[in-house]
């Protein structure tokens, strides 16, 4: 069965990435060492705390994994499979919770960031 166009999203590439169980946990463990190494580097365990917010961002991935594992259907859509294994061409509403998902998820991830860095920002000269 072919994607219709309208079953296509710019951000598709990115969303195949992020069901990557091994992705996922290589960027937390890339976090936790950065956050370590800033820490000992600069002798303020702050930063670790900070890298915390982006470890947290890995688990939401993880934790949203099962909207993209499946998909092959626009950012996030969910996906139906017929009894033949084939993959049904999904419908507005349908892409409409997939859009909503993603940027649920998009918006979570960005909270997180300021949650961890946001205070930064003023001290930038």
């Amino acid at each position: 069965m072919n994607t219709s166009k309208h079953d296509m999203h710019r951000l598709d590439r990115i969303v195949k990435i992020l069901e990557s169980k091994s992705v996922i946990i290589l960027f937390a463990a890339c976090m936790a060492v950065a956050g370590i190494a800033l820490s000992v580097v600069h002798s303020e365990w702050l930063w670790f705390s900070r890298f915390g917010s982006l470890i947290t961002v890995a688990g939401l991935l993880l934790i949203s994994s099962p909207s993209f594992l499946a998909s092959d259907t626009p950012a996030v859509s969910l996906v139906k499979i017929d009894d033949s294994y084939e993959r049904e061409a999904i419908n507005r509403k349908q892409r409409k919770v997939g859009s909503e998902t993603f940027t649920g998820i998009i918006i979570s991830i960005m909270g997180t960031v300021v949650w961890g860095f946001g205070d930064l920002i003023g001290q930038i000269s």
